[in-house]
């Protein structure tokens, strides 16, 4: 192909991004199975499995059901240290129980549930992903087209963090409260950033690069089908089970209550407008880690839903940021410091984002808020403003 790097999509590739199947979707979750499961998933842990191996395995692979399979996810993913580190081992997991899982009857989802909008979401990235596999073919016969053409379809194209957003805010907190096994969204968040990671580099590389261009390519489509796949799959049919005709919940209905201190007195209406007005974004994370409010001014930065109520906030993050957010804690907790501060460039805005320790009188720790800004504005002011 003149030179070119040409994708080949084998082991980790999805059997398909659009079937349908045809069995029931069994909810046979027997122990004996799921422990054969494991086993076999601990194998490729080691490495790829012979030909003999697989054949001791068979007979569990190629019947596995969605929830057989998702327990055996957990029982590597619950209790790995660097989720990172099981991508591959899953992915040859996956890829050998691929025509079981696609032989699955779906379930069909609600109009107007969270599920329904999730799957047709998915649904349309799959169908992205089939534009660009065509296209790709194209690049690759015709090696005297620009590689712009794949570029602007990738910089046009914004479902992706969509709906990455929308599975990490809405689903996946509802899922980790259902009580049902749920390690597998690590690893798919995980991937996610990666699938986003890889477009950032794709559209910052040069053009004139093809071989670097075809390496994140790769990347980038290949994981972002790898996700398709086990969303319509496993992820939705075992957390529709847990959850079933679940859609976006309503938050608390307003009081009659207020605020009052020394310093003033707020009606209920007006301290909410006031949050609502405010320029930056403020979270309160408990004592207990977990999420107990956010204000949701229009101008947001990074996206929130009221699912997040209640949620450890070590869950609201990326696992490669988990670390870092539990040593914040710990250090707030034993009383080593007050206060933490970052700042980054987010999609050509920089945002400013700090963390207080917040303590009763006594100084007692009884949580954490976050403030997060966009401080672009600010940053670029210079001299003084003293007059409209």
């Amino acid at each position: 192909m003149g030179g070119e790097q040409v994708l080949v999509f084998a082991l980790d590739t999805p059997p398909s991004l659009l079937h349908t199947g045809g069995m029931d979707v069994l909810q046979r979750d027997d122990e004996g199975r799921v422990a054969l499961l494991c086993e076999y998933l601990d194998r490729l842990v080691e490495g790829p499995v012979s030909r003999e191996t697989f054949e001791e395995y068979r007979a569990v692979v190629e019947s596995a059901t969605p929830f057989e399979v998702n327990r055996a996810l957990e029982h590597l993913l619950g209790a790995a240290v660097d989720i990172a580190a099981c991508e591959v081992p899953v992915a040859r997991f996956i890829r050998s129980v691929g025509k079981a899982l696609e032989g699955q009857e779906l379930p069909i989802y609600p109009e107007g549930s969270l599920f329904a909008r999730l799957d047709q979401e998915n649904e349309a990235i799959a169908s992205y992903l089939g534009d660009q596999q065509e296209l790709n073919k194209r690049l690759q016969r015709e090696t005297g087209l620009p590689l712009s053409l794949a570029l602007d379809e990738i910089a046009s194209y914004d479902g992706l963090e969509v709906h990455y957003t929308r599975l990490q805010n809405e689903l996946f907190p509802l899922f980790e409260a259902s009580g049902e096994p749920h390690s597998c969204v690590k690893l798919m968040w995980t991937l996610q950033d990666e699938v986003l990671r890889a477009r950032k580099a794709l559209l910052s590389s040069p053009s004139s690069d093809r071989p670097g261009f075809w390496r994140l390519y790769g990347r980038y489509y290949v994981l972002a089908g790898i996700l398709s796949f086990r969303e319509r799959y496993i992820l939705y049919p075992v957390a529709f089970h847990a959850l079933g005709a679940t859609g976006p919940i309503e938050g608390p209905s307003p009081g009659m209550g207020g605020f009052a201190s020394l310093t003033g007195s707020l009606s209920e209406e007006e301290l909410e407008r006031i949050f609502h007005t405010l320029p930056f974004d403020i979270a309160f994370i408990g004592a207990d880690d977990r999420v107990k409010f956010y204000s949701d001014p229009p101008h947001r930065i990074f996206a929130r839903s009221p699912q997040v109520i209640g949620r450890l906030v070590q869950n609201c993050h990326p696992p490669k940021s988990v670390g870092t957010v539990e040593e914040i804690l710990a250090s707030f907790k034993e009383g080593r410091s007050d206060h933490a501060e970052f700042y980054l460039v987010l999609k050509g805005s920089f945002v400013h984002i700090e963390y207080y320790a917040v303590r009763a009188a006594d100084g007692t720790y009884m949580g954490t808020m976050e403030v997060s800004q966009d401080a672009t504005h600010i940053r670029s002011l210079t001299g003084e403003k003293r007059l409209l």
